[in-house]
């Protein structure tokens, strides 16, 4: 039997492999071993994630103990060398855009196994970006590129990748949405937090920009301030937002901001419970921005641009950068819809993102492998 080694690093690329491991598992074509690279104490798939997919002791594990991306390249080609060598897979597909992503990739290449690039031809154009320029590496690495939103395809053709080599898949985060939504609709996590449904905003801060210095930390409290006054905010605090509050002595003005809740950072189940429940969502990444749109929940996006391009073209995600007055503008217009019509503006969903990308995947490895 075929096998296929599926390789991720971050959380969001553990979502997108984590639908596709159990198709595979499920249709008995070939033989899909998941590996993950992870630092100590990181946990990229929780446990009960990995039941709802059948994963629980089904993964391998490249273990990081560096901090830049530099040290955890190096340590992932080492890793997945050793892997590639045990297993003797016949194809590797990359699942993120992280450095253990790319290391996935290229060490398959310096094997001489075939890699397959798992949302491929998404494009910022922001080459500051680190996730920017270790997409274009993977896609560059790989001989078989599986996109999740038409501008993937369009990207790629442009570079250079022949039609032959693209495949329209579908989003795998909307397959995981569809499995892990029926589990969330069962908790009433509103109630576990004290706010009521579309009665507070989702904020959930966790890129760099926002935490490089006191300054930027001090206007996104003022920010902050002035949603809190229009809505009640409930804000995850991820570890890097948490040091550098502590960092910078902040820790107590963000907590007596009226109307501002900090709570620990919830399980992936739990948060799809508040996005579902959220009036609106504040983001500074690229995070949870497809599901948002899926669920037709407006997104306000801290951020120039987006890989996504349909969240915004037909979805519900509103780039807003870091101006204060635009972001105070459009949730202004979010929270009069809903006062209004108790509904929020309703988006189109894009094409294929139907839950049934890893099927279509499935079917394509039949024919190839």
């Amino acid at each position: 039997m075929k096998k296929v080694l599926l390789t991720a690093g971050g959380r969001s690329g553990a979502l997108l492999l984590a639908p596709l491991y159990h198709a595979l598992k499920k249709k008995g074509c070939c033989e899909p071993i998941a590996c993950f690279a992870a630092g100590a104490g990181e946990e990229l798939l929780s446990a009960e994630v990995a039941a709802c997919f059948s994963m629980v002791g089904a993964d391998r594990a490249i273990l990081l103990s560096q901090d830049s991306s530099s040290g955890r390249l190096a340590e992932v080609l080492t890793g997945m060398e050793r892997i590639i060598v045990l297993e003797k897979p016949d194809l590797v597909m990359v699942f993120g855009n992280d450095a253990a992503a790319l290391g996935a990739a290229v060490a398959s290449v310096q094997c001489g196994v075939s890699v397959a690039s798992v949302d491929a031809g998404l494009r910022s154009n922001d080459l500051a970006d680190s996730g920017e320029r270790c997409r274009r590496m993977i896609d560059a690495a790989a001989s078989l590129h599986l996109v999740s939103e038409h501008s993937g395809e369009y990207n790629l053709i442009s570079e250079g990748i022949i039609e032959e080599d693209i495949f329209f898949a579908g989003n795998l985060a909307i397959d995981s949405l569809a499995v892990l939504m029926p589990e969330a609709n069962k908790r009433a996590v509103c109630g576990d937090f004290g706010v009521d449904p579309k009665k507070f905003a989702l904020v959930l801060l966790q890129g760099p920009a926002l935490f490089s210095g006191r300054e930027s930390l001090e206007m996104l409290l003022g920010l902050l301030r002035g949603l809190a006054g229009k809505s009640e905010l409930l804000m995850p605090l991820s570890p890097a937002f948490d040091a550098a509050l502590s960092l910078y002595g902040l820790r107590g003005a963000f907590g007596e901001v009226p109307g501002l809740r900090l709570i620990g950072h919830p399980g992936y189940i739990e948060l799809l419970g508040l996005l579902r429940d959220a009036s609106f969502l504040l983001v500074d990444t690229e995070d949870l921005q497809p599901e948002a749109t899926v669920m037709s929940v407006p997104c306000l996006s801290m951020m120039e641009v987006t890989s996504r391009p349909s969240t915004i073209e037909i979805g519900t995600n509103i780039l807003v950068g870091m101006d204060e007055d635009d972001v105070w503008s459009r949730a202004d217009d979010v929270l009069r819809l809903h006062a209004h019509s108790g509904l929020s503006k309703r988006s189109k969903i894009p094409e294929k993102w139907d839950g049934q990308a890893a099927q279509r995947i499935v079917e394509l490895l039949e024919r190839i492998l």
